[in-house]
């Protein structure tokens, strides 16, 4: 089938949806870069996202789901297949006590957004996240964190349950002991399966409370973090308890660049792009950097992030 009569037939698959195609993809991506999808479409409903990936997998039509892009580079090529923009945002009260609050959440929701606007109705669980680029379904996929000195924050820590579809079109509900939650990982990265909602279990606090922790640590993240430019964040994890970030300092690997793409001056572990870099740069920053770092530590840097 060629991709015209693959557009056709998921137009009328998908009837209400408006299917683009060779839609620069660069807009899209926290690092502002990429190349066309092969065909695009955004969805701003669940019951949309699991259509659209039943009708992609029926018609044999490779899917990849992007919320922020934020922790994603995607090629100079572009996505062969069919790109879905999850804006799926509804946020609805399940279930409360006097001390609780149990919340459904689509998996496109904004994490600052969420963070912010929980934090304000007085809702714990996620207002360390503030200033998180990405969205919810990104972050589980992830198990995206928040170090404080004293403690560590989990996007997952409140989470009772959520609703998954595999790359086949199988939906099912999940507990949280189904993410097998590790440094950097979930069971997503390996079954492929994409967040389409999440149920959380907030605690009762006042609200001044927590819009202050969020406050606090924004202005760490900020402090601390480049901020308002072209970045998808830490492009490796951590090694053994060592921190990624400090040995590329420590080697002086600070502001090295291949092209368009270099290391932060600010924090090391975030590789930037100046507007210019090529898929091609950012491979080859990444290997040197590698590199470096095993020929000083004697340890492999494994990426965080991935190049699509």
């Amino acid at each position: 089938m060629n991709m015209n009569s693959t557009k056709h037939s998921l137009q009328q698959l998908l009837p209400h949806i408006e299917i683009q195609e060779a839609v620069v993809l660069a807009p899209y991506s926290t690092f502002k870069m990429g190349g066309p999808a092969e065909l695009y479409i955004t969805v701003h409903e669940e019951k949309d996202l699991i259509a659209a990936i039943q009708v992609a997998h029926a018609l044999s039509l490779p899917v990849r789901v992007l919320g922020g892009a934020s922790n994603v580079v995607i090629s100079d090529e572009g996505i062969n297949g069919l790109v879905i923009r999850n804006m799926c945002a509804i946020k609805s009260v399940m279930s409360e006590t006097s001390d609780t609050v149990r919340v459904h959440i689509s998996s496109g929701y904004s994490m600052t957004r969420l963070a912010k606007e929980t934090a304000e109705l007085g809702w714990s669980g996620f207002e360390h996240h503030l200033g998180l680029p990405g969205t919810l379904g990104g972050a589980l996929y992830m198990n995206s964190k928040w170090v404080d000195p004293d403690k560590t924050y989990y996007v997952g820590d409140a989470l009772v349950s959520a609703q998954v579809i595999s790359p086949d079109g199988q939906v099912k509900q999940v507990d949280k002991d189904y993410f097998n939650f590790g440094y950097d990982y979930s069971i997503l990265q390996d079954t492929r399966e994409t967040v389409i909602s999440a149920v959380y279990e907030l605690q009762k606090k006042l609200p001044e409370h927590l819009v202050a922790a969020g406050k606090k640590s924004l202005a760490y993240r900020r402090a601390t973090q480049p901020h308002g430019v072209a970045t998808s964040g830490c492009f490796f994890k951590n090694v053994n308890g060592k921190s990624a970030g400090k040995m590329i300092d420590d080697a002086g690997l600070k502001g090295y660049r291949v092209g368009g793409a270099f290391v932060s001056d600010v924090h090391a572990n975030f590789i930037l792009n100046d507007g210019s870099a090529t898929t091609n740069d950012v491979r080859e920053l990444l290997h040197n950097v590698k590199e470096k770092i095993k020929s000083h530590y004697g340890v492999e840097l494994e990426q965080e992030v991935d190049i699509i």
